[in-house]
């Protein structure tokens, strides 16, 4: 059964207003299941345009945990630092 032209429209428009609201993950999942429909070009773009703006940030996620390794280390030398004299 092939889908009807609205489907992609609905979806992305639910995937729009999921970004609005915050949800990411339905988001992502709305316009890939978009795509997966074969819409038309101007639909695709705008499916592709969500799952780009939607996309974890690694280099972000990586500094974050060199961040956090760092202040564990600032801790540890801090502790070991105040020990008995």
């Amino acid at each position: 059964m092939k889908p009807s032209d609205s489907e992609p429209a609905e979806a992305l428009r639910r995937a729009q207003q999921a970004v609005t609201a915050g949800d990411v993950v339905t988001a992502r999942r709305l316009a890939a299941k978009a795509l997966d429909t074969h819409p038309h070009e101007k639909e695709a773009a705008e499916a592709r345009d969500i799952l780009a703006r939607t996309d974890v940030a690694w280099p972000l996620v990586a500094y974050g945990a060199v961040a956090a390794v760092c202040f564990l280390l600032l801790v540890l030398v801090a502790v070991l630092r105040s020990g008995p004299t």
